[in-house]
């Protein structure tokens, strides 16, 4: 099966998507995120990263998504801040954007999100660590806290001794 190239949107469709991205609608701008992120626009990113902070959660999450799927490595930097903003929300998506854009730089939080409350984000920082990493290290989310323990400490060890390789 051949792979479709993206269509780019005409200059009217970009035009209309800047806009949308400052509409007052939050369900618009999130909707116009999605559809920059469909269509792999790299003009884009420094608007969608401006979305970071939007004040709903939904656009927030959107922008997140698009970044990845828009694959332009300037996005890492807010991508990773977002890392240590506990006011964010679910950090799903940033996780899942900077294993896509291959953000080596992440590996640190992937591994302390091991420990995340949360074992949805678990599994994601897992999944991230070993795509990015090629290692396999047996890490259940959902299991005890004596087997996530003792995975998390492997994944610490690696980390210590391949950290200056991966950079």
């Amino acid at each position: 099966m051949a792979i479709q190239p993206v269509p780019v949107p005409s200059v009217e469709d970009y035009e209309r998507l800047m806009r949308d991205l400052n509409h007052r609608v939050w369900e618009v701008r999130r909707n116009a995120c999605e559809e920059l992120g469909a269509v792999a626009d790299a003009r884009a990113v420094s608007h969608v990263i401006r979305l970071l902070s939007d004040g709903v959660g939904a656009v927030r999450f959107a922008a997140a998504e698009a970044l990845g799927k828009i694959g332009d490595k300037s996005a890492v930097g807010a991508l990773i801040g977002l890392l240590d903003n506990p006011q964010f929300g679910s950090y799903g998506p940033v996780i899942e954007s900077l294993a896509s854009l291959k953000a080596q730089e992440a590996i640190p939080y992937f591994i302390r999100f091991l420990r995340d409350h949360d074992p949805r984000v678990r599994g994601l920082a897992a999944n991230a660590l070993m795509v990015m990493t090629r290692q396999f290290i047996g890490f259940k989310a959902k299991g005890t806290e004596e087997e996530r323990a003792a995975a998390i400490v492997q994944w610490e060890a690696w980390w210590e001794k391949n950290q200056n390789t991966m950079k």
